[in-house]
């Protein structure tokens, strides 16, 4: 099955350009950048290649964007797109996290048009795992990856071209302030067609080697200019340091590896033989359509299904698989760019989780050795020294994903992995949670709370003592209530939003945060106004909007007051209004898929809950799909009625009368039938309530 042919490795990566909103849809506010910084890199499905033209734009080195920091404004740079090249690793849909990669740039010229200032763009193509660019002095630049190497394929109008790589480019601006330079390295030159360089980016050392096909000859430049030395080594600086290959070909090729381990590895990387540029490209577009594949729709029109796999496949880009070039000891596994956990633990590693056990596998695997050999888990992870960046966002949420990994069946050591998180939740920077006062950050102490009682049930399943102090963090969800307003407390720190959108996170024990709402009418008159049901004029107490990840699972936060019918309305106005096609077509940043994953599963009609065993019932979008889940077995999901509002549902024929089941029992297959019907049921149904 081609799936792959409704992708559009475009989508989501310009200003956002989205229907107009109607309705409640209309009040919801976007507080965060209005660009999906996604790519169209070539890539494989949690590939560690991401390979595509490098423009200099914000965050992600490709695109127009100058800076993206706010819904205000969107700057695009002064000359507009231009292309510098090639470069190799790509955030994908990320904000502002101070790691820009966009190394090794690669770029194919003729001396007498070898601009600084880049070329201007004649035209763009791509597909999953395949890029191409071609620059207004007609020289035509493919890419295409595999896990070993990045594939580049040059052709000039005539003959005389060079390509030249930069292997001092560490971020966005190609001649800015030293903290955009590496700090330290060597190059050298093998022969004419092969280069070795070994690079200091961020404090931790790669290894690059790189051989062009046809290559006459190669030299080291520095500053763009030829030097006579086989070898330099270079320390911090503003300097650019190089090589440049020429060749007599029309058509060039050249194969690039990269290793965190040696040059010997770096090479051996490019030594493993993975076919030829089109054998690749191949190879490339078949892995992503047995992936995407994972996932069937029965769709009403060509343009659902584009929007569904484009969305698809950006929550399949990251994290990225460095298995082979793991630091630490000990079995396979090494996984890196959680950029961040923030972002992906709610959504987006779930839909991992239930549909690619292998990469799965070794994100459980990755967890397990940044605990032991870090004492910490993982939050923000980029290719820097030690790979960890610290981060204030939240805490705890890898013990989540830990928990949604095991109620999936990922095969993991569990014993270990709970031992770890117990570590990481009682390690020295956590004491001020366990002091029985309030943090600045409330938020924190919400987080904490939510993790330990998943660590709870998580000890149940494995007969696992948990430590007292532990036991009782999980019950101090409720100090961070306010009873009089029914909210959070205010004049505390709420990052990227406000006491409302942290309000109605799914919590463990939502009867309990309805209580202290004031009962269930209570609960529901402040979740209308927080999305613009009621009070349109509030914009101090409104939604996101899908556009920033800190509430974009509230909408099923009614479904525990019994009012099914408008988890079902902003599921709808959700798909209507906040995604679309086109570069356009991601209501905000898609941070690791963040965005995009949440829409799959708003669109599958059922939603996870992430650190519980607990899978929510919403309002599919299309008459059927199939989930295809690992060990063979699929879960398929039925709409039966017109309209969007979920009536009842027969999971393997027999009713649910919460509109609910377990993570477990999805994982086990079976039809999952949902009715639908035109008109909301009845506000409180008594099944609902129970």
């Amino acid at each position: 099955m081609d799936v792959c042919k409704y992708v559009d490795v475009f989508h989501g990566c310009g200003e956002i350009n989205l229907p107009e909103p109607q309705g409640a849809a209309a009040t919801w506010h976007f507080v965060k950048a209005i660009s999906g910084n996604t790519t169209p890199a070539a890539t494989l499905p949690f590939g560690k290649y991401s390979c595509c033209m490098y423009t200099t734009g914000y965050p992600t080195g490709y695109g127009e964007n100058e800076g993206n920091y706010s819904p205000a404004s969107l700057p695009k740079l002064k000359n507009g797109v231009r292309c510098f090249g090639l470069s190799h690793f790509h955030q994908s849909g990320t904000g502002a996290i101070d790691y820009y990669y966009n190394y090794a740039v690669t770029k194919a010229f003729f001396s007498e048009t070898d601009n600084e200032e880049g070329c201007a763009v004649k035209a763009e193509c791509g597909q999953p795992g395949y890029y191409s660019v071609t620059t207004q002095d007609n020289i035509k630049y493919e890419t295409t990856v595999s896990e070993n190497a990045a594939l580049h394929r040059f052709t000039f109008p005539r003959k005389g071209g060079k390509i030249a790589v930069d292997f001092t480019n560490n971020g966005l601006f190609k001649y800015d302030a030293k903290y955009f330079r590496p700090l330290g390295g060597k190059i050298k030159i093998i022969s004419g067609s092969e280069v070795f360089a070994e690079i200091n980016h961020n404090g931790l050392i790669q290894y690059f080697f790189y051989r062009v096909c046809c290559a006459d000859k190669a030299a080291i430049t520095k500053n763009g200019e030829i030097i006579n030395e086989a070898e330099i080594s270079f320390g911090q600086g503003e300097d650019v340091y190089g090589v440049v290959f020429v060749s007599e070909q029309n058509t060039v090729s050249g194969r690039l590896s990269v290793s965190f381990l040696s040059a010997e590895h770096a090479e051996k990387l490019l030594n493993t033989d993975d076919g030829d540029f089109d054998t690749v490209r191949n190879a490339a577009y078949a892995k992503w359509n047995a992936v995407l594949s994972k996932i069937e729709i029965t769709a009403d029109s060509e343009r659902e299904k584009k929007i569904f796999y484009s969305n698809l496949y950006h929550s399949f880009v990251k994290p990225s698989d460095r298995s082979t070039e793991s630091p630490f000891e000990g079995k396979d596994g090494f996984v890196i760019d959680y950029s961040t956990m923030w972002d992906i633990y709610k959504t987006q590693l779930p839909l991992v989780f239930t549909f690619c056990p292998e990469i799965s596998e070794k994100i459980m695997e990755s967890f397990l050795k940044f605990g032991i050999n870090t004492g910490r888990l993982p939050h923000t992870v980029v290719m820097k020294e030690g790979f960890h960046e610290p981060s204030s966002q939240a805490c705890m949420l890898a013990e989540h994903s830990v928990c949604d990994a095991y109620y999936r069946g990922v095969k993991a050591d569990y014993d270990r992995l709970f031992d770890v998180c117990i570590n990481d939740m009682c390690r020295d920077d956590y004491e001020y949670l366990y002091s029985g006062t309030l943090p600045k950050r409330l938020t924190h102490l919400a987080d904490a709370s939510e993790a330990a009682r998943a660590i709870c049930d998580l000890g149940k399943e494995l007969s696992k003592p948990v430590p007292e102090k532990i036991t009782a963090l999980s019950h101090r969800q409720q100090e961070c209530f306010d009873p009089e307003t029914g909210l959070m407390k205010a004049d505390f720190d709420y990052y990227e939003g406000n006491v409302w959108n942290y309000s109605f996170r799914l919590m463990n024990d939502m009867e309990q945060r309805i209580e202290l709402a004031g009962g269930k009418e209570e609960f529901v008159a402040l979740l209308d106004r927080f999305f613009g049901f009621t009070h349109p004029e509030s914009l101090e107490t409104r939604f996101e909007g899908f556009n920033n990840e800190p509430d974009m699972e509230t909408p099923y936060a009614y479904y525990y007051a019994g009012r099914t019918d408008r988890v079902c309305e902003i599921a709808y106005l959700m798909r209507k209004y906040m995604f679309t096609d086109g570069r356009g077509g991601i209501p905000g940043n898609n941070d690791s898929g963040g965005l995009s994953s949440c829409y799959i599963w708003n669109c599958i009609g059922i939603f996870p809950v992430t650190g519980q065993n607990l899978m929510l019932i919403g309002s599919p979008a299309f008459s059927e799909t199939v989930l295809h889940l690992p060990g063979e077995k699929t879960l398929t999901v039925e709409r039966r009625g017109n309209g969007i509002y979920t009536k009842k549902a027969f999971l393997n024929g027999k009713e649910l009368e919460q509109l609910r089941f377990t993570a477990k029992e999805m994982m086990n297959g079976g039809k999952l039938i949902i009715e639908t019907q035109e008109q909301p049921a009845s506000l409180y149904s008594e099944k609902a309530q129970k």
